[in-house]
């Protein structure tokens, strides 16, 4: 069984496409993050690792947002 690389996995300054959202786990968060503007096709780039490895600061669409690393985790690259 092999894992699905993430945002989380994401090295600072490495950016990536989104290729799509868990489809397991919380429904509301899935629905945040897509709000958000973390949707399929989207260029993302990790910007800023806090000392203790969250939070995570990503760019996308001319914004930086900061994700906890489980949030980051449900979307795949």
């Amino acid at each position: 069984m092999s894992t699905l690389a993430s945002l989380a996995d994401l090295a600072n300054g490495e950016s990536c496409i989104i290729s799509g959202l868990q489809s397991s786990g919380d429904p509301e968060l899935r629905r945040e993050l897509l709000e958000l503007g973390f949707v399929p096709g989207t260029a993302v780039k990790l910007v800023a690792r806090s000392l203790f490895g969250e939070p995570l600061a990503y760019e996308l669409r001319g914004t930086r947002i900061a994700l906890r690393k489980a949030e980051a985790a449900m979307v795949l690259r």
